[in-house]
């Protein structure tokens, strides 16, 4: 039986492992060889192009490509992607990606991994990676996991970092190794951490999310982009996360000289009518900056809110269905585990959309203040429920063997 088709059994424990806080502590201790060493200009050269180059493997590679398949990569690139991102010493590339899909399913609920709302500050930038298993749910992320070499780099994670390590170590020496990776390492691991804790807690609210994520220029640059968090939650298919121009994403300019290269295809990007909603500061609902709705507007427009906000994603969804539909068949022969439980979870979607749908059009249909505020809360509970129904499409499609056609 395939690999993909076997779920794996994750245990979730609230407890640090000794092993795992040690190794961690080592190299934070590690990383003080620097005072040892003294300062060196090349040293801190060396430790920033180090902390970069393999940031960028992760927000570009482990979280926009792996996790959320914003664009596409040949197998070779898909490959260098995965072996930098893992010389970060983060986990597996799968691993990685396969729970960071977990938390967006459940952002800030209480099955979230790492929600600093629901367990505290500790626990979502350091205490959930320490805690957590290091088995990986290939359920979760089928459409990764099919690839041999992807999983063998899952399975083998301290084999990159090790060799990276060996390999800055052998070129410039001591300063390699104490700047360029165990300096560089603990802040490429806090930078990365901060995402996690500080962008659910600090910052600002543009658009109206299920969840409590957050927006900052400040961690986007030491991120990268990663920082409009806020952006990327309510738009988690664009691979830019800075959806202005002022909104400076590093990793997304990389990803566009890679396009024009053609080592980098079919890069999403965000619809118009999510960027005009920032650009504009005009309340629409789940587009929009957190602010109040006067209640004098009348429930008809909430309708046309909701469907000119769905509009794209409907139609993708609608297309991506027709596309299931006709590969179906065939699929179920190849991987059978996999496409039953990617299959239930379509099934279960739609038919939640379905219902919320028509919960929606009753309470539009209400007047009062305590029926807009209802209609507000359905229309992001669609939205959410529509691009996770999407997310499936594209997994099933893929499992299937079938290439998603991407929206332009």
């Amino acid at each position: 039986m395939s690999i993909i088709a076997e779920p794996v059994v994750i245990r979730e424990s609230r407890r640090v492992r000794p092993l795992a806080a040690f190794g961690f502590a080592l190299v934070h201790v590690a990383a003080l060889g620097v005072f040892y060493l003294g300062f060196s200009w090349k040293g801190v050269v060396l430790c920033i192009l180090s902390y970069y180059l393999r940031m960028f493997a992760i927000t570009a590679g482990f979280h926009r490509y792996f996790s959320h398949r914003t664009y596409r990569l040949n197998r070779f690139w898909q490959f260098c992607m995965a072996f930098l991102g893992e010389t970060s010493a983060q986990k597996g590339v799968l691993w990685w990606a396969s729970n960071h899909r977990h938390h967006h399913k459940y952002s800030d609920m209480p099955e979230d991994i790492h929600s600093p709302l629901r367990r505290g500050f500790f626990w979502s930038h350091i205490g959930w990676i320490l805690a957590g298993d290091d088995g990986t749910d290939y359920a979760r992320i089928p459409d990764m996991a099919k690839y041999r070499e992807i999983r063998f780099l899952d399975r083998n994670q301290y084999m990159p970092t090790m060799l990276y390590a060996i390999a800055l170590a052998l070129v410039f020496g001591p300063i390699g190794l104490f700047y360029g990776y165990f300096l560089s390492t603990v802040l490429l691991w806090h930078g990365t951490f901060s995402i996690n804790s500080l962008m659910h807690l600090f910052g600002k609210r543009v658009y109206e999310t299920t969840d409590d994520s957050r927006n900052s220029m400040i961690l986007a640059l030491v991120t990268m982009g990663e920082g409009w968090h806020n952006n990327h939650h309510y738009y988690p298919g664009s691979a830019p996360q800075g959806f202005l121009w002022w909104q400076l994403d590093a990793s997304y300019y990389i990803l566009w000289i890679g396009e024009k290269l053609g080592i980098v295809k079919d890069l999403r990007r965000a619809p118009a009518r999510v960027i005009e909603a920032a650009r504009q500061d005009v309340p629409r609902f789940g587009e929009a900056r957190p602010v109040a709705m006067p209640m004098a507007v009348p429930a008809t427009s909430f309708v046309t809110s909701l469907e000119t906000a769905s509009e794209a994603i409907h139609e993708r969804i609608e297309r991506l269905s027709v596309q299931w539909a006709a590969a179906r068949d065939s699929a179920r022969l190849k991987a059978d585990h996999a496409i039953a439980d990617l299959e239930a979870r379509r099934a279960a979607l739609a038919l939640r959309i379905e219902k919320l749908q028509a919960e929606y059009s009753a309470y539009c249909k209400r007047a009062g203040a305590a029926a807009e505020k209802k209609v507000r809360e359905l229309s992001a509970e669609l939205e959410l429920a529509r691009l996770h129904l999407l997310e499936t499409l594209e997994n099933l499609l893929t499992t299937a063997g079938a290439q998603p056609a991407f929206a332009t």
